[in-house]
Protein backbone atom coordinates (compact mmCIF):
# COMPACT_ATOMS: atom_id res chain seq x y z
CA UNK A 1 0.00 0.00 0.00
CA UNK A 2 1.23 3.36 -1.00
CA UNK A 3 1.23 5.85 1.49
CA UNK A 4 -0.10 8.96 0.90
CA UNK A 5 1.95 12.30 0.62
CA UNK A 6 0.41 14.69 3.97
CA UNK A 7 -1.11 18.11 3.32
CA UNK A 8 1.90 19.76 5.11
CA UNK A 9 4.28 18.91 2.75
CA UNK A 10 2.23 19.99 -0.19
CA UNK A 11 1.55 23.01 1.52
CA UNK A 12 5.66 23.98 2.40
CA UNK A 13 6.49 23.13 -0.99
CA UNK A 14 3.61 25.86 -2.24
CA UNK A 15 5.19 28.02 0.47
CA UNK A 16 8.96 28.00 -0.19
CA UNK A 17 7.89 29.13 -4.11
CA UNK A 18 5.47 31.81 -2.49
CA UNK A 19 8.59 32.94 -0.09
CA UNK A 20 8.89 37.02 -0.55
CA UNK A 21 12.65 38.38 -0.29
CA UNK A 22 12.22 41.43 1.97
CA UNK A 23 13.60 44.45 -0.07
CA UNK A 24 15.56 46.90 2.26
CA UNK A 25 15.09 50.93 1.02
CA UNK A 26 17.79 53.36 1.17
CA UNK A 27 17.21 57.09 1.32
CA UNK A 28 20.54 59.00 0.28
CA UNK A 29 20.36 62.90 0.52
CA UNK A 30 23.69 64.68 -0.28
CA UNK A 31 24.51 68.44 0.71
CA UNK A 32 25.81 68.67 -2.88
CA UNK A 33 23.38 69.14 -5.70
CA UNK A 34 26.45 67.76 -8.73
CA UNK A 35 29.32 65.43 -7.38
CA UNK A 36 27.32 63.22 -4.48
CA UNK A 37 24.04 62.53 -6.54
CA UNK A 38 25.93 61.25 -9.26
CA UNK A 39 28.37 59.29 -7.70
CA UNK A 40 25.27 57.32 -5.85
CA UNK A 41 23.99 56.92 -8.63
CA UNK A 42 26.74 55.18 -10.18
CA UNK A 43 26.21 52.84 -6.78
CA UNK A 44 22.65 52.36 -7.24
CA UNK A 45 23.17 51.79 -10.95
CA UNK A 46 26.06 48.58 -10.02
CA UNK A 47 23.38 46.76 -8.12
CA UNK A 48 22.24 45.11 -11.31
CA UNK A 49 18.81 43.53 -12.32
CA UNK A 50 19.60 40.48 -9.88
CA UNK A 51 19.28 42.52 -6.69
CA UNK A 52 16.84 45.03 -7.39
CA UNK A 53 14.26 43.22 -5.56
CA UNK A 54 16.82 43.32 -2.69
CA UNK A 55 17.72 46.72 -2.50
CA UNK A 56 16.32 50.22 -4.26
CA UNK A 57 18.28 53.10 -3.49
CA UNK A 58 16.56 56.94 -3.87
CA UNK A 59 19.48 59.86 -4.07
CA UNK A 60 18.33 63.39 -3.70
CA UNK A 61 21.17 66.22 -3.85
CA UNK A 62 19.23 69.47 -1.99
CA UNK A 63 21.66 71.91 -1.82
CA UNK A 64 21.09 72.05 2.06
CA UNK A 65 23.79 71.95 4.68
CA UNK A 66 24.14 69.78 7.73
CA UNK A 67 21.28 70.66 10.03
CA UNK A 68 18.73 71.95 7.10
CA UNK A 69 20.17 68.67 5.27
CA UNK A 70 18.44 66.59 8.40
CA UNK A 71 15.62 68.36 8.66
CA UNK A 72 15.15 67.67 4.80
CA UNK A 73 15.71 63.92 5.26
CA UNK A 74 13.17 63.63 8.36
CA UNK A 75 10.77 65.48 5.70
CA UNK A 76 10.95 63.36 2.94
CA UNK A 77 10.28 60.27 4.76
CA UNK A 78 7.28 61.60 6.53
CA UNK A 79 5.73 62.28 2.83
CA UNK A 80 7.33 59.91 1.04
CA UNK A 81 4.89 56.83 -0.26
CA UNK A 82 7.89 54.34 0.45
CA UNK A 83 9.21 53.49 3.73
CA UNK A 84 13.27 53.85 3.85
CA UNK A 85 15.43 51.46 6.40
CA UNK A 86 18.32 53.64 6.15
CA UNK A 87 18.34 57.24 5.55
CA UNK A 88 22.43 58.26 4.82
CA UNK A 89 23.26 61.90 4.93
CA UNK A 90 26.30 63.03 2.77
CA UNK A 91 27.45 65.79 4.21
CA UNK A 92 30.87 68.06 4.24
CA UNK A 93 33.05 70.37 6.65
CA UNK A 94 34.27 73.02 4.53
CA UNK A 95 33.66 76.18 6.26
CA UNK A 96 30.16 75.38 8.44
CA UNK A 97 30.29 75.97 12.31
CA UNK A 98 31.83 73.18 13.92
CA UNK A 99 28.84 73.17 16.01
CA UNK A 100 26.33 71.93 13.56
CA UNK A 101 28.72 69.70 11.79
CA UNK A 102 29.70 67.78 15.18
CA UNK A 103 25.91 67.89 16.35
CA UNK A 104 25.12 65.91 12.80
CA UNK A 105 26.00 62.14 14.55
CA UNK A 106 24.15 62.74 17.84
CA UNK A 107 21.12 63.67 16.02
CA UNK A 108 20.75 60.89 13.77
CA UNK A 109 21.43 58.37 16.67
CA UNK A 110 18.69 60.18 18.29
CA UNK A 111 16.48 59.97 15.37
CA UNK A 112 17.16 55.94 14.78
CA UNK A 113 15.18 53.43 16.12
CA UNK A 114 14.13 49.84 15.12
CA UNK A 115 12.52 50.50 12.20
CA UNK A 116 14.91 53.38 10.54
CA UNK A 117 18.74 53.74 11.30
CA UNK A 118 19.91 57.83 10.05
CA UNK A 119 23.55 57.20 9.07
CA UNK A 120 26.04 60.85 9.15
CA UNK A 121 28.53 60.07 6.30
CA UNK A 122 30.65 62.99 7.25
CA UNK A 123 33.61 64.34 5.19
CA UNK A 124 35.97 66.51 6.65
CA UNK A 125 37.01 68.68 4.59
CA UNK A 126 35.16 67.62 1.54
CA UNK A 127 33.24 65.12 0.21
CA UNK A 128 36.87 64.15 -2.89
CA UNK A 129 38.37 62.97 -0.09
CA UNK A 130 36.52 60.00 0.12
CA UNK A 131 37.65 59.17 -4.23
CA UNK A 132 41.12 60.69 -3.46
CA UNK A 133 41.53 57.85 -0.90
CA UNK A 134 41.16 55.14 -3.12
CA UNK A 135 44.51 56.78 -4.84
CA UNK A 136 46.75 57.42 -1.89
CA UNK A 137 46.85 57.96 1.91
CA UNK A 138 47.46 60.94 3.72
CA UNK A 139 46.85 62.83 6.69
CA UNK A 140 47.75 66.44 5.42
CA UNK A 141 45.45 68.77 6.98
CA UNK A 142 43.41 70.00 3.35
CA UNK A 143 40.83 72.55 2.33
CA UNK A 144 38.30 71.46 0.33
CA UNK A 145 40.02 73.44 -2.64
CA UNK A 146 43.68 71.28 -1.17
CA UNK A 147 41.27 68.22 -1.89
CA UNK A 148 39.93 68.44 -5.01
CA UNK A 149 42.86 69.91 -6.35
CA UNK A 150 45.06 66.78 -5.37
CA UNK A 151 41.91 64.16 -6.55
CA UNK A 152 42.55 65.91 -9.91
CA UNK A 153 46.26 64.82 -10.07
CA UNK A 154 45.60 61.45 -9.05
CA UNK A 155 43.03 60.84 -11.61
CA UNK A 156 45.12 62.58 -14.42
CA UNK A 157 48.12 60.63 -13.26
CA UNK A 158 46.41 57.16 -12.85
CA UNK A 159 43.33 57.07 -15.04
CA UNK A 160 44.22 60.05 -17.37
CA UNK A 161 40.82 61.36 -16.90
CA UNK A 162 39.98 65.22 -15.98
CA UNK A 163 37.96 65.77 -12.56
CA UNK A 164 35.99 68.53 -12.42
CA UNK A 165 32.64 68.44 -9.93
CA UNK A 166 29.98 67.16 -12.53
CA UNK A 167 31.91 64.33 -13.92
CA UNK A 168 29.58 61.27 -14.51
CA UNK A 169 30.99 57.73 -13.87
CA UNK A 170 33.06 58.84 -10.88
CA UNK A 171 31.83 55.33 -8.75
CA UNK A 172 32.80 53.40 -12.17
CA UNK A 173 36.43 54.56 -12.44
CA UNK A 174 37.73 54.78 -8.77
CA UNK A 175 35.73 52.06 -7.14
CA UNK A 176 37.97 49.10 -8.14
CA UNK A 177 40.25 50.42 -5.42
CA UNK A 178 37.36 50.86 -2.73
CA UNK A 179 39.46 48.10 -0.68
CA UNK A 180 41.93 50.30 -0.48
CA UNK A 181 40.37 53.57 0.10
CA UNK A 182 38.70 51.64 3.27
CA UNK A 183 42.14 50.66 4.60
CA UNK A 184 42.81 53.97 4.29
CA UNK A 185 40.01 55.12 6.08
CA UNK A 186 40.59 52.84 8.82
CA UNK A 187 44.20 54.22 9.38
CA UNK A 188 43.07 57.69 9.34
CA UNK A 189 40.81 56.68 12.28
CA UNK A 190 43.79 55.11 14.21
CA UNK A 191 45.55 58.26 13.42
CA UNK A 192 42.99 60.52 15.16
CA UNK A 193 42.46 58.36 18.03
CA UNK A 194 45.75 58.57 18.48
CA UNK A 195 46.36 63.04 18.76
CA UNK A 196 42.79 62.10 20.37
CA UNK A 197 40.70 64.48 17.84
CA UNK A 198 36.86 62.36 18.95
CA UNK A 199 34.95 65.28 17.37
CA UNK A 200 34.56 64.95 13.58
CA UNK A 201 35.35 68.98 13.27
CA UNK A 202 38.99 67.96 14.75
CA UNK A 203 39.45 65.01 12.28
CA UNK A 204 40.67 66.86 9.03
CA UNK A 205 41.27 64.64 6.74
CA UNK A 206 38.61 61.96 7.67
CA UNK A 207 35.63 60.68 6.09
CA UNK A 208 32.60 58.01 6.84
CA UNK A 209 31.00 57.80 3.30
CA UNK A 210 32.66 54.67 3.04
CA UNK A 211 30.52 52.76 5.75
CA UNK A 212 27.49 52.80 3.35
CA UNK A 213 29.17 49.80 1.43
CA UNK A 214 28.91 48.00 4.55
CA UNK A 215 25.44 47.66 4.25
CA UNK A 216 25.12 47.37 0.39
CA UNK A 217 28.89 46.26 -0.51
CA UNK A 218 27.22 42.89 -1.02
CA UNK A 219 24.78 43.41 -3.34
CA UNK A 220 26.97 45.38 -5.73
CA UNK A 221 27.71 43.56 -9.21
CA UNK A 222 31.34 43.16 -10.28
Amino acid sequence: MVAKKSKGWRSGKREGRSRMVQMTRHLVVSEGKETEPRYFEGVRAALGAANERKVAIVVKGTGKHTLDLLDFAVEHCRYAPETFDHVWLVYDKDDFPASDFDAMERKCDELSDGSRTFHALWSNPCFELWPLLHFRYTTAHMSASDCQHALAQEMSRDLGIEYRKNLDGLFEVVDGKRGEALQRVGRLVTYHRGLGNVMPSAQNPATKVGEIFDVIGPYLVG
